[in-house]
């Protein structure tokens, strides 16, 4: 009897190899009864196959952000936004209002959860005083995107460790068939 176990991913490989140990193993040792071995490695292929049109079917997980990369895009947007801000002549706005008083590399070093409510706090805070600062417009598309990786990221962290994927009845259904086919095989 097979594993019952077999995920339906792993029946990919556990198909392949039932065919290659068959072709290996029982062809040719009793030549009248090659035929019934072709057969049954061809029903194998059959149902490997259709297992494989199933899965391919499903909706794919989407991809994921490289939280590292993300994390040093943010602090490093935050890091050059201070600095634009001191640099502006006459120094339109205090930048304590952007960064609640701390000091932008400060705040760059903070965990995802309060990076990402700063980056957030950033954008509101420039979106409200975007008369009083230059190239605000440019700032608020980096810092919104920047803003929504970070979200997304956190989400990701956020979620179960071990990626799980809804996987469709009709996949359950098919399992089971392949089953029936590589169990009679495994019988050979």
């Amino acid at each position: 009897m097979a594993d019952p176990y077999i995920d339906p991913f792993e029946t990919k490989i556990y198909g392949k190899f039932a065919r290659e140990q068959m072709a290996a193993v029982l062809m040719g040792k009793l030549p009248a009864l090659d035929g019934m071995v072709e057969f049954a490695i061809g029903k194998q292929l059959a149902a490997d196959q259709a297992m494989s049109d199933i899965l391919d079917r499903q909706p794919k997980p989407a991809p994921e952000l490289d939280s590292a990369e993300v994390l040093e895009e943010a602090r490093d947007v935050i890091v050059r936004f201070g600095s634009y801000l001191d640099s502006l002549k006459g120094r339109p706005v205090d930048p304590k209002v952007f960064f609640r008083g701390e000091m932008p590399s400060v705040l760059a070093r903070r965990r995802i959860t309060k990076l990402t409510a700063a980056v957030g706090h950033i954008a509101d805070e420039l979106e409200r005083q975007r008369e009083k600062v230059r190239g605000a417009e440019a700032w608020l598309a980096e810092l919104r995107e920047v803003h929504e990786k970070l979200g997304i990221v956190e989400r990701q962290q956020r979620a179960t460790r071990v990626e799980r994927l809804e996987l469709g009845p009709e996949v359950s259904t098919a399992r089971e068939a392949w089953l029936g086919v590589y169990n009679a095989n495994k019988s050979l």
